[in-house]
């Protein structure tokens, strides 16, 4: 169902450069005049899908391998180890997952990235307010889309660095200084909560799209990305809304969970009924190289996940061997629960006659099943290089479920329907174990903090929320303390050459 092709890139786009003389300096990829260059809709609504591309480019930015999921799920327990080939393997994610990282060490090309969606979503607001050739109907969902991915590129920015610059019209070294505000974190919250508020309004941003259109974002998604930025902040006085617009969500009938967890994560579980939101990747077209990341194609993911050397006809024969499971997470799954082995491929105990490996750093005989390369994953591949990172499996972003558990975790932090706040718990479960509420028996849960958090870890393993969450239920120092989390490590340190180009106006972060 991939009819969107949310990567183009197109010469109307301006690309964010890496600092080079300034600080977040702007280098045109066009000698064309700006004034000239978003002179009908379909140069905005080009532009807009140019401001999609950064989301596509978080699994393999500018030769730093950053998978969005993965640089969140290493910070957390649910990993043994990074993997690789060793200490020497992307460094960075190597003392980062021990919270060693140093800012000369720290992400750059995935702050890069960031910055390059919040530049391209700039564009996009900012003329297309302006735009006396657009309908109002038209100039309100490009503005209210390019404010959703505005703020969710500064999400991004605010959950892993905390306190960033801050801009909302481009820099051009004249009416806008090419050195641009550090705001605190709560600065940055604030602003990102802007956005949101005005792309969930009603009215703003349509609540399905057109099979054409799968892959922009609809209400809901910016109703989810509000949940998890709310919910993050822990912003009490924002619950009540939160929870009323996840109401909205749950009561539209638009969504519900497909009956089968391990059918999520094939082919057709892509932007089926669960889905909210997506990031979408393609095997045909599959231009995307080493060389050229933002041409139209798939991604890389699922091979730097894959065991190394695989042999056999299950996997594709080609991985890196990043991310062996933690054995303490399989062992944390109830008996019976079916996201275990839809969730966990272990060889120990489902090595099918023949298959083989070479295990690499961190070896538990373990890896992320969800996103693992299937063997017939890029079989639509017609690029002469690059088939490794061209798989047609998409990033789930937000699922149903995690709407029913956000607005089940709400209501008992509220005090509000525990009978209510229970039943969406176990609607979860019961998928999970295969059967309905009415028969889960003894494996119904009552939801307490406790209960939604362990489901949480069961149903999101290795989708990016496992540090978060801990973080929010306040319980980062206890059960990642032993590998080096304090509170002052809650935020990376800052890439230190844009520390240096900053002229003294960015100040580091105290890790």
């Amino acid at each position: 169902m991939k009819k969107l092709s949310i990567y183009i890139l197109t010469p109307l786009a301006l690309a964010l450069s890496s600092c080079t003389t300034k600080f977040l300096e702007v280098e045109p990829t066009t000698t064309i005049p700006e004034e000239l260059s978003y002179a009908t809709e379909r140069d905005l609504t080009k532009a807009l899908m140019a401001a999609y591309a950064p989301l596509q480019a978080l699994d393999f930015c500018e030769g730093e391998y950053h998978p969005y999921h993965f640089i969140s799920d290493i910070l957390a327990d649910d990993y043994n180890a990074v993997g690789g080939s060793g200490p020497g393997d992307c460094p960075y994610l190597q003392l980062m997952a021990v919270y060693r990282l140093t800012p000369e060490q720290s992400l750059i090309q995935l702050w890069s990235n960031i910055y390059r969606g919040v530049y391209r979503s700039n564009i996009v607001v900012n003329r297309a307010a302006e735009a006396d050739f657009l309908s109002d109907e038209v100039r309100t969902r490009l503005v209210g889309e390019a404010r959703f991915l505005r703020a969710m590129y500064y999400q991004m920015l605010w959950k892993f660095w905390g306190s960033v610059p801050y801009y909302d019209v481009n820099p051009d070294g004249a009416g806008v200084p090419y050195i641009v505000p550090q705001l605190s974190e709560d600065e940055i919250y604030g602003k990102i909560m802007e956005d949101l508020d005005a792309a969930t309004a009603p009215g703003v941003l349509p609540e399905v799209t057109m099979i054409s259109e799968v892959g922009r974002a609809t209400r809901y998604a910016a109703i989810m990305l509000r949940a998890e930025v709310v919910m993050l902040k822990m912003d009490e006085s924002r619950f009540g809304s939160v929870k009323q617009q996840l109401s909205e969500l749950i009561s539209s009938s638009i969504y519900a969970l497909i009956p089968s967890f391990e059918d999520i994560w094939k082919d057709e579980g892509e932007w089926s009924c669960e889905s909210i939101f997506e990031i979408n990747y393609s095997d045909n077209p599959s231009n995307r190289t080493w060389e050229d990341i933002y041409a139209p194609g798939g991604t890389v993911y699922p091979t730097f996940i894959g065991p190394d050397s695989y042999k056999g006809t299950r996997f594709a024969h080609e991985g890196y061997g990043f991310g062996p499971v933690s054995a303490a997470l399989k062992a944390d799954f109830e008996p019976g629960d079916t996201r275990r082995d839809a969730s966990i491929m272990d060889f120990k105990t489902d090595k099918l006659k023949g298959e083989k490996y070479n295990p690499r750093q961190g070896d538990t005989g373990m890896f992320n099943k969800k996103y693992m390369g299937r063997a017939d994953g890029n079989t639509n591949f017609i690029g002469n290089e690059g088939m490794e990172l061209n798989f047609r499996t998409n990033l789930r972003i937000y699922r149903y479920s995690d709407a029913l558990l956000r607005y089940c975790e709400l209501l008992v932090r509220t005090g509000e329907d525990q009978a209510l706040a229970d039943r969406y718990l176990n609607e979860v479960r019961a998928r999970a174990f295969g059967t309905t509420i009415d028969a889960l028996g003894s494996r119904a849960r009552t939801a307490t903090l406790d209960n939604i958090l362990e489901e949480r870890r069961h149903e999101f393993a290795f989708e990016g929320n496992r540090f978060f969450d801990l973080v929010r239920f306040g319980k980062a120092e206890e059960l990642l303390g032993a590998k080096g989390y304090t509170p002052s490590k809650r935020y990376l340190p800052i890439p230190q050459s844009e520390i240096d180009k900053s002229e003294g106006t960015l100040h580091q972060n105290n890790y």
